[in-house]
């Protein structure tokens, strides 16, 4: 029973990849615009993450400076979706060490908001001949990695979608064996 409600749950994961990437892919996806509180996202977020730490020595650690706005406008679910997918791979990727999601305040106005997210972990690493195409649909950085690590290689394609609707950019930063830094950018409205 265990096993077909983890087969049922990735199926539905793959199956809502899928979805989320076509609709980007056409331009329907569509976000909200709704108020939400960044702290109570982000803990939430890293609760749900934790869960998934098993026997892996890793610490979770969150940094948020008092000059980043709480209260934000925009779609917090696709926030958390791009969000969970890094934070996921960072930790998919990373046995031991720790995983940092900081957040940062790159300017604000009357009306705007724009944030820098960035996950860095103590993980694996990217070769810099592969990181170019990991935003790429169906990509990853060594095939090999889907059988070890699993994955549709949508999630980083889906991310960058997700990233470039918030009118923001999203980037790598890595080195093979010492880990990796994914960073991106968001506007919301006050």
């Amino acid at each position: 029973l265990e096993n077909l409600e983890a087969t049922s749950s990735s199926l539905r994961t793959v199956i809502e990849d899928i979805l989320d990437f076509s609709k980007i892919e056409v331009g329907k996806m569509e976000l909200e615009h709704v108020s939400f509180n960044l702290l109570e996202l982000l803990d939430s977020l890293l609760g749900l993450v934790s869960l998934s730490l098993d026997d892996q020595d890793l610490e979770l650690i969150c940094s948020v400076p008092p000059e980043v706005p709480r209260q934000l406008i925009g779609d917090p679910g696709r926030l958390r979706q791009i969000l969970l997918n890094l934070v996921g791979n960072a930790i998919k990727f990373t046995q031991k060490g720790e995983i940092h999601l900081a957040v940062e305040l790159l300017s604000q106005s009357d009306r705007e908001i724009s944030l820098e997210f960035r996950i860095k972990d103590t993980g694996i690493g990217i070769p810099a001949d592969k990181q170019a195409q990991l935003f790429d649909s169906f990509s990853q950085a060594d095939n090999s990695t889907t059988r070890k690590y699993g994955g549709t290689g949508l999630g980083l394609a889906i991310s960058k979608g997700l990233v470039e609707l918030h009118g923001g950019k999203i980037g790598v930063e890595s080195i093979k064996g010492v880990g990796s830094l994914f960073w991106f950018t968001c506007s919301f409205l006050r």
